[in-house]
């Protein structure tokens, strides 16, 4: 039984919200409805027989008040007359008679005998002013009036009222509200119409965008109306929420595009070393190679030890410029202090052989770092010093550049500053056109710093250098395990 409340239920909750509105408004009017006309059903009915009762007591009275007269002179030809136009007066009025206190009967509006049983039907007693009782007739109920004349000295005068009218007027009123109820439930029926589209509006217009935008076009708006209800609120949010995925979806392009660039720039950075290995093996390694065959032959055609002796100093000479040419390549390829961590030690070399190559003079302060930084890290700054530096030679027209290395002993994160007092640069527009200017140095440097959950940091205005500052947290893996 419940797993079929809950069906149930789940159909009636998934109905569409204009249908759940207006099923809520016409119920709603309905209930008012029957509780309106049960009330008056239930009031109506006390009071119109209070009336009915008033209207019988007040003609009874009046009769009880004239009657002795006639009954003394014991004429009945008036008496008679007095119930008549009596009854004549009243709609409501039935019947009308009038009994002795030996309740033999002195004159009635029927004409002919009482029904049978009428006249012990309803008696009033001796200290009542009158007494009612309901009579159920082949007619219908009659409420039956008792009033004595005269404290009950001269007899009783009876009225009977008809409930005929006031059932008439009962249906009638119950008719009216039903008329007027059904005129109402009409109305809000069309208004709950009405409101069921207003409220539903925003959520189908957000139905229609959720598809367009599934399709990809994320430049749709949902038109706002500038009414600042909940409707309102909800479209501007949405509105709000498309803005930020736009923007977010903008951002992925952008660093997609600039990944791929950076991945093309690292190939293209992949070719040059390899040519420039291979320039420096062929200009260097080789002819330092094809000097000392020629020196090793000459040995062997010495006609002496004393020119063998040379010939060999010669050799010697070659293989150490040999070894020195190699060790300086392999040193360019990869310093082979950072292997153990040394950052600041490849870092000096390197701007040594930066300020030799460029005459860009380099000042150097390297703070609290102690050796043991992890290889993934030490190799990350000292690309991004290279990177920059070589920026610096490219674009900077720089004749100096700082250099500081330090570590927060506190946290255990290590910041990097590089300053130069080069030409500098608009930061905001070359970040902005950075993807149509492919300028993806700086691009680099940030995804290096990224990869260990770093940040960084560029300062920079035309004629006034640059800064670039890069943290490291100590939260990420620093040091070598």
């Amino acid at each position: 039984m419940s797993l079929v409340l809950q069906k149930a239920l789940s159909r009636l909750l998934g109905v569409t919200l204009r249908s759940k509105i207006m099923g809520l408004v016409i119920s709603l009017l309905l209930i008012l409805a029957a509780a309106a006309i049960f009330q008056t059903e239930r009031s109506i009915n006390p009071f119109l027989n209070q009336q009915l009762d008033i209207q019988g007591i007040s003609t009874g009275k009046y009769i009880a008040d004239r009657s002795p007269e006639y009954i003394y002179r014991w004429d009945l030809f008036k008496l008679y007359a007095l119930v008549r136009d009596a009854r004549n007066s009243n709609e409501n009025i039935r019947y009308i008679f009038i009994v002795d206190p030996e309740d033999k009967v002195l004159v009635n509006t029927f004409g002919n005998a009482l029904p049978s049983g009428l006249l012990k039907a309803n008696q009033v007693g001796a200290s009542e002013m009158d007494h009612v009782s309901v009579i159920d007739t082949e007619e219908g109920l009659i409420r039956d009036i008792a009033l004595p004349i005269s404290g009950g000295k001269l007899g009783t005068v009876r009225i009977g009222m008809s409930v005929k009218g006031i059932t008439k007027a009962r249906s009638n009123l119950l008719t009216g509200i039903i008329i007027v109820t059904f005129s109402v439930l009409l109305v809000g029926i069309y208004f709950a119409y009405l409101l069921s589209h207003i409220l539903a509006k925003p959520y189908r217009r957000m139905m229609e965008a959720t598809k367009i935008i599934a399709e990809g076009d994320l430049s749709y708006r949902l038109p706002e109306s500038g009414i600042q209800d909940e409707g309102g609120q909800l479209t501007q949010a949405f509105n709000g929420m498309i803005e930020t995925m736009e923007i977010s979806d903008h951002k992925i392009k952008e660093l997609s595009i600039m990944r791929r660039g950076l991945a093309q720039k690292v190939m293209g950075l992949q070719e040059e070393e390899r040519i420039h290995l291979a320039r420096e093996l062929h200009d260097e390694t080789s002819q330092s190679l094809a000097s000392l065959r020629l020196g090793l032959k000459y040995a062997e055609e010495a006609h002496n030890l004393e020119e063998v002796k040379n010939r060999l100093t010669e050799v010697r000479k070659f293989l150490d410029e040999t070894f020195s040419g190699i060790r300086r390549l392999v040193t360019e390829l990869r310093p082979c202090v950072l292997e153990e961590g040394e950052l600041g030690q490849a870092i000096k070399r390197y701007a040594q052989e930066y300020e030799n190559r460029f005459g860009i003079e380099v000042d150097i302060t390297i703070a609290d770092i102690p050796n043991g930084l992890s290889k993934e890290v030490a190799s990350s700054l000292y690309r991004i010093v290279q990177e920059v530096l070589t920026n610096v030679a490219r674009h900077a027209k720089a004749s100096q550049v700082s250099i500081v290395l330090m570590l927060n002993s506190h946290l255990g994160d290590i910041n990097l500053t590089i300053e130069d007092n080069g030409i500098g640069f608009n930061v905001p527009e070359v970040m902005a056109n950075r993807v149509e200017n492919r300028k993806f140095g700086l691009f680099g440097i940030q995804e290096r710093v990224m990869a260990f959950g770093g940040t960084s940091q560029i300062e920079s205005s035309p004629g006034q250098g640059t800064t670039i500052y890069v943290k490291v947290p100590g939260s990420a893996n620093v040091w070598r395990k």
